[in-house]
């Protein structure tokens, strides 16, 4: 299974928001249902992390 070409340009811009931001990517999962999850953490923060959910078309939910 591979990610959308929504996903996969959403993808970009969270990789590239993240290192303006001096963050790191530590995971990334396709998950059964298409979901393209980030979890993002901080350099200069350890404890401080999130996870975003790409959508099949390329929306960014961070709630999940």
């Amino acid at each position: 299974m591979e990610p959308t070409i929504e996903q996969l340009k959403t993808f970009y811009r969270v990789v590239r928001q993240a290192v303006l931001l001096s963050s790191y990517i530590s995971f990334v999962e396709l998950s059964g249902d298409r979901r393209l999850y980030v979890y993002l953490g901080r350099y200069d923060s350890p404890l401080d992390s999130s996870i975003l959910c790409i959508t099949p078309n390329g929306e960014v939910n961070n709630d999940e």
